[in-house]
């Protein structure tokens, strides 16, 4: 059987009397896009340092195709990392090429001079900077140097790329560029990347593996679609994507197999139980897109007042206020129907199996409804 390209294993790390990893369980496999999504401060990149070996843990074990890190260095685990301050990585006194020659240099490859500019001439071809090539980093825009340590790293031909939310400070329109090149890059290289972020977006495009992270923790693990369709946790399906949520009073009372009749700020309505009904307290979540403005066939309906809307081009926002609910509950629907007024009744409804209720708020013990609903 086939070694991951990285195993973790009952990781845990703290700083002084503060717990950032616990217990953290993960297999990234050879070749594969792995995100780790999660919000700033939730271990994300303490988890990618420990990995390198800038940090060691305090608990666990990590292994690189099988090879244990623990007597590695940094050096000696052959990782090409890019960190999100790509700036601060560059040597500001050499040239693009120059600085491209020097990761390969520090390679466990030897290669001649030759190699090396031939070497050069392709990364910067590939990520589209030729022009560059004789600059000063300083010259260059934040987009330019970015690529620049890209070609750096990927030009190392490392097995395994670490990447600390590289894109976080671009622009809008450079991220989404870089996007489409990040996934292009791993095809041609077929390394096994592993990419932190908090930008839940960025995560359901790039994402082969998608690992979504709170407090030191792991909520769930698996492909993009299931993540965002299935979620484990009240916690995955706030933080995935937009959602709707119900805070609600009451155990629960069975109505078929997985579907619950539970009373929420709206009243009583049906759901499916996500991870259980037991509890007094839990969570009804309706993704948006879900809702419907045409309520026929709708499992569930409610009456609603419309205050408000975004057009986005593809889509249009409906924001409607709801009796017993002191937030606006958001509806998302294809082009830009026309459903009224501004201060008009409207109806709304949704199936059964798009209401989900969560027993289960997260794997945290310290997430409470207050928390979801400010999310």
């Amino acid at each position: 059987m086939t070694a991951s390209a990285i195993s973790i294993e009952s990781v845990t790390k703290s700083f002084h009397t503060e717990t950032v990893l616990r217990d953290i369980e993960l297999e990234v496999e050879d070749g594969e896009f792995c995100v780790v999504l999660g919000p700033s401060g939730c271990g994300k990149s303490t988890l990618l340092k420990c990995i390198a070996g800038l940090i060691e843990s305090d608990a666990g074990t990590i292994t690189l195709s099988g090879r244990d890190t623990a007597s590695m260095s940094v050096q000696d685990r052959n990782l090409g990392y890019v960190f999100q301050e790509f700036e601060e990585t560059l040597f500001p006194h050499k040239t693009v090429a120059e600085n491209i020659a020097f990761g390969l240099e520090q390679g466990e490859k030897e290669r001649s001079e030759s190699e090396i500019e031939t070497t050069i001439d392709e990364m910067l071809a590939l990520l589209a900077i030729e022009e560059t090539r004789d600059d000063l980093p300083g010259s260059l825009s934040g987009g330019q140097q970015q690529r620049v340590e890209l070609a750096r790293q990927l030009s190392r031909e490392c097995e395994v790329m670490l990447f600390d939310d590289p894109l976080a400070d671009l622009d809008y329109k450079l991220q989404k560029r870089m996007e489409l090149e990040m996934r292009s890059l791993h095809s041609t290289f077929e390394s096994t990347f592993l990419y932190i972020t908090h930008n839940q977006d960025q995560a359901l495009k790039l994402a082969d593996k998608l690992v979504v992270m709170n407090e030191g923790m792991i909520e769930q693990v698996g492909t993009p679609e299931t993540v965002y369709h299935n979620p484990q946790t009240a916690f995955v399906c706030r933080f995935v994507g937009d959602s709707n949520a119900l805070v609600t009073d009451g155990k629960p009372t069975a109505v078929d197999d997985g579907v619950i009749e539970v009373s929420t700020e709206i009243g009583p309505i049906m759901a499916t139980a996500q991870n259980g009904a037991e509890k007094e307290e839990g969570m009804v979540i309706v993704r948006p897109e879900a809702v419907s403005l045409a309520t026929d066939d709708c499992d569930v309906t409610v009456t609603g007042v419309l205050e408000g809307q975004t057009y986005t081009g593809e889509t249009t926002e409906f924001a409607i206020s709801l009796d017993g609910l002191d937030r606006d509950f958001y509806v998302v629907a294809p082009n830009n129907p026309d459903i009224g007024a501004v201060g008009e009744s409207i109806e709304l409804g949704w199936d059964v199996d798009d209401a989900l209720y969560f027993d289960k708020l997260s794997v945290t013990d310290t997430v409470t409804t207050a928390d979801l609903i400010d999310e």
